[in-house]
């Protein structure tokens, strides 16, 4: 994966803005599945008057803080023949934004085909991600901590489900 340059905003001692650090983001995760970037986290409402300490460490969860978010890049490899996509849920708000590449995001019922420039908007679903195609997809994740969802009683799965074209 390439790297991804981070550029953080901070105040001085005057109480000016200013940069407080400019390079490439050493928060590098390899998984089984993908590689992953963690570009910020932060647990509980964000205090931008604090002074400035990198919140990213290693082993950042798959899911968010409590009453925190994580911002990350996510790079699927093609899938390996014989291997099924990792199915898996977060009791969080995610949005993706597809960068590079195209991914199925698979569901309980249905699934749809992201290419560059989509967005989904994931509200705490089983889902996968199964990249069929033979070059690597990048995807940018905000994940926001959300309430527990109880599938029976949230009406989510009134709507069709979504297929790709």
């Amino acid at each position: 994966m390439r790297a991804f340059r981070r550029i953080v905003t901070g105040h001085d001692r005057d109480g000016r803005s200013a940069i407080v650090e400019d390079g490439d983001c050493p928060h590098v995760e390899i998984t089984a599945d993908a590689t992953v970037v963690n570009l910020w986290l932060h647990e509980g409402r964000p205090d931008n008057a604090d002074g400035y300490h990198d919140p990213v460490g290693p082993g950042v969860p798959l899911a968010p803080p409590a009453r925190g978010s994580v911002l990350r890049v996510v790079e699927f490899p093609p899938r390996r023949p014989g291997t099924a996509p990792y199915v898996h849920r977060t009791e969080s708000l995610d949005y993706a934004y597809v960068i590079d590449g195209e991914v199925h995001s698979v569901f309980d019922s249905g699934e749809t085909l992201l290419r560059a420039g989509d967005v989904l908007i994931q509200r705490g679903t089983n889902h996968a991600w199964d990249n069929r195609s033979e070059v690597a997809c990048v995807v940018l994740f905000a994940l926001l901590d959300a309430e527990p969802l109880d599938p029976a009683e949230d009406g989510m799965g009134t709507g069709p489900a979504a297929t790709s074209p």
